[in-house]
């Protein structure tokens, strides 16, 4: 099978690595060049537009950066228009779900099968190939996506119709950014009782709030290392759209509001590049005043 991989970042990278030692042929295309060097010296190959990457594909994945970005490619940039009929297109980027729904119609209308399957699990496990996908269209589909998906994932859930893979993203993200913002919030609170925060993070790390998400973002706070593994700034956009999905669903969500404002006044003060741990400098990292 020949795949087009668009979308060559921190996840998109290693998840197309997986794809090319899987043994699938894959012609790959990001919007900045440069990307796909490493890609290339595996036997990829680089086309210069979406719709030349489409152009032989049997299957083609984005994994780009919001809705906009995956919009502009699939319906304006030529990648729909140079899929074939009855072919398959996985958008894999965290975008809404009414995006998920109005990228499923445009494909249907062309005779392209379409799921919408972002992940979750930061730059080791795309790596590794131990992503969790959450997999919204057609069981059917599904099923012959499936050799696609398997390479770069630990498991697959089927979370419903279009659009369904999307909502779920939402609450994984939204449900990990509260978390972490109220352990940020609780190791500046210890920090500045005098706590140290070796400490802190054993007691947490050794009870019932223990999780590898847990010992991560700690570990990076602790060391003040905010090296990307999943970027504020996508942090951010992710509980956005969390905040708009709720508005439409007429539900009130005061955390989610909350934790909006935070991520964006973390954007303010340039954190957007760095990991998300790196919110806690809102509060003041490592107990200092902000």
């Amino acid at each position: 099978m020949k795949i087009a991989f668009l979308g060559l970042g921190i996840m998109g990278s290693r998840m197309a690595e997986r794809l090319i030692r899987a043994g699938f042929e894959l012609t790959v295309w990001n919007r900045t060049p440069g990307k796909a060097e490493g890609l290339k010296k595996m036997g990829a190959k680089e086309a210069t537009s979406p719709k030349e990457a489409a152009a032989e594909a049997d299957a083609a994945i984005t994994m780009l950066a919001d809705p906009a970005s995956v919009e502009q490619v699939l319906l304006k940039g030529g990648l729909l228009e140079g899929l074939k009929k009855g072919s398959l297109y996985i958008d894999m980027t965290t975008v809404s779900p009414e995006t998920s729904r109005k990228l499923g119609a445009a494909c249907a209308e062309r005779g392209v099968a379409f799921l919408d399957a972002p992940v979750t699990g930061s730059k080791p496990a795309a790596a590794a190939g131990e992503l969790l996908l959450m997999v919204g269209g057609d069981a059917s589909v599904l099923e012959r996506a499936r050799p696609v998906l398997q390479p770069m994932s630990k498991k697959i859930v089927h979370m419903g119709a279009i659009g369904q893979g999307s909502l779920m993203k939402l609450v994984n993200n939204l449900s990990m950014a509260g978390a972490m913002a109220t352990f940020f919030e609780g190791f500046t609170l210890g920090k500045r009782g005098g706590l140290s925060g070796e400490a802190i993070l054993e007691v947490l790390t050794s009870g019932a709030l223990a999780s590898p998400l847990l010992r991560l973002k700690g570990e990076a706070v602790l060391k003040e290392n905010f090296e990307p593994l999943f970027s504020l700034k996508h942090m951010a956009k992710d509980v956005h759209l969390a905040v708009e999905e709720s508005e439409r669903k007429e539900f009130e969500a005061p955390i989610s509001r909350l934790l909006d404002g935070l991520f964006q006044e973390a954007q303010g003060r340039n954190f957007g590049e760095e990991d998300y741990a790196a919110l806690i400098k809102v509060f003041g990292v490592n107990g200092e005043k902000k």
